[in-house]
């Protein structure tokens, strides 16, 4: 279990599920799902709830998609605070902000060989010989201007030259 956690967000997750639960407490002991169905502000309520409930769960099953997932965690938290009593009297809000903020900060133990956000000295200088020893290779000599000394080709402006032979 322990090996399980620590391959992907998991408190991110549990933070993020857990305003989820707390946005959703709130409705249903008031009773407020007749309300719900009248008004467009309590089901808001209650989709923001679901949908955090929804995103922290796949914040463990798909640890590569926890930067999109805990952006839309946070955006919801922030959002729960208009459409759910004050973001579920603060703590859901908060609650939900710290489990988006914790699954976006989150990385893998072992980073996977070969990442391209991971540069040394050592591996840019040697980017930059291979695409100079590419480029040196792709550029054709250059071409030899017309000089003074050189002959004039022989009458290539003629406009006789130009037109059809009789038939």
């Amino acid at each position: 279990m322990k090996l399980w956690r620590r391959s992907r967000p998991f408190w991110g997750g549990l933070f993020i599920v857990a305003a989820g639960l707390e946005l959703l407490s709130i409705p249903l002991a008031l009773d407020a799902l007749p309300v719900a169905v009248m008004f467009a502000t309590v089901g808001a309520g209650y989709l923001i709830a679901l949908t955090l409930i929804i995103a922290g769960m796949l914040v463990w099953l798909q640890p590569g998609q926890r930067l999109f997932l805990g952006l839309i965690a946070v955006l919801l938290s922030l959002a729960s605070f208009v459409y759910s009593n004050l973001g579920g009297f603060l703590l859901g809000m908060i609650l939900g902000l710290l489990g988006g903020m914790l699954a976006i900060a989150w990385t893998p133990d072992s980073p996977p060989a070969g990442r391209l956000d991971t540069v040394t000295v050592r591996s840019a200088l040697a980017a930059a010989r291979a695409v100079g020893r590419r480029c040196r290779r792709l550029v054709a000599p250059p071409r030899r201007t017309r000089t003074e000394t050189d002959p004039v080709p022989a009458d290539t402006g003629s406009p006789a030259k130009l037109r059809e032979p009789a038939r």
